[in-house]
């Protein structure tokens, strides 16, 4: 019986809908051919955690008043609100650990799909790739980091232990490390990942576009951090890969709206596919 394949799919910041990765898991089960059918997607939506939020923030706005009762006209209307629903994930999504939290309410949720791919896969020895854009590839490192070190935050949550490959696109991890001292990785693969083969070909593969000004490279931090690193996390380091690709059309290949681009462009999805028909052969091994 050949072994099944998890791939567990998470949104960035910004307006989403459920359904957001279905093209994606088109044009990549499309690229796989005949091995296609070794994959279970599982797509991670969390947006709807800060909707309401974020709508009422805007509602707010809009009814500023001066201490005369006129009404504030705040301009850029357009450019307001995409802050407010892209940048508002961002500030929103915090280490705070109360029950009302951004950060526990979508760790929640990446929780309860985990266990859903868990359920779909059947085979608690198959082995997971995360694929992370933007902002949720900051919320996978930490809810992996939380598991991995069985922080208080993890507790009563799914765990991931055959994590076998992280891929991030258009990540921002690099800016979050700010909020501390040395940054350290997450364990590439998880402890649960003991068959050779798959450990040898497991990777943390980052996709930047150049012009994406939210998309930034990942070894250097962890590299260049200072920090005493385990034998686990200097594995991780070994494992990680920066690829500049270009992603995006005419109009957007150029700009910083190619933060977007990345999930259909075939700069992105081909070394995708390549990669996960290398983990199909060391799966078979």
């Amino acid at each position: 019986m050949t072994t099944p394949i998890g791939i567990l799919v998470i949104h960035g910041m910004g307006k989403q809908e459920p359904g957001f990765s279905q093209e994606i898991q088109e044009e990549i089960t499309d690229r796989l051919g005949g091995n296609a059918g070794r994959f279970v997607w599982q797509e991670v939506f969390w947006g709807h955690a800060l909707q309401v939020r974020e709508n009422k923030l805007w509602e707010d706005m809009a009814r500023a008043r001066e201490p005369d009762g006129s009404r504030i006209p705040l301009d850029w209307q357009s450019i307001r609100e995409f802050v407010v629903h892209n940048f508002g994930d961002a500030l929103a999504y915090h280490r705070d650990q109360g029950k009302d939290s951004a950060y526990v309410k979508i760790h929640e949720i990446v929780s309860q799909k985990i266990s859903e791919l868990k359920a779909a896969l059947a085979d608690p020895a198959a082995p997971v790739v995360v694929m992370a854009h933007s902002l949720g590839a900051h919320i996978m490192s930490n809810y992996l980091w939380d598991q991995q070190a069985k922080n208080a935050a993890a507790a009563g949550l799914e765990d991931l232990p055959t994590l076998a490959a992280m891929i991030t696109f258009g990540c921002n991890i690099p800016l979050f490390s700010l909020a501390f001292d040395k940054a350290t990785p997450i364990d590439v693969p998880g402890n649960g990942v003991k068959k050779p083969a798959l450990i040898a070909a497991s990777r943390w593969l980052n996709f930047v576009d150049r012009d994406d000004v939210r998309g930034w490279p990942l070894r250097p931090i962890y590299e260049h951090s200072g920090a005493t690193l385990n034998a686990a996390e200097k594995r991780t380091i070994d494992r990680l890969e920066d690829y500049e690709i270009n992603v995006g059309g005419l109009v957007t290949a150029w700009n910083p709206v190619a933060h977007g681009a990345y999930w259909t462009d075939d700069d992105f999805t081909q070394p995708v596919t390549d990669y996960l028909l290398k983990l199909v052969h060391a799966a078979d091994a």
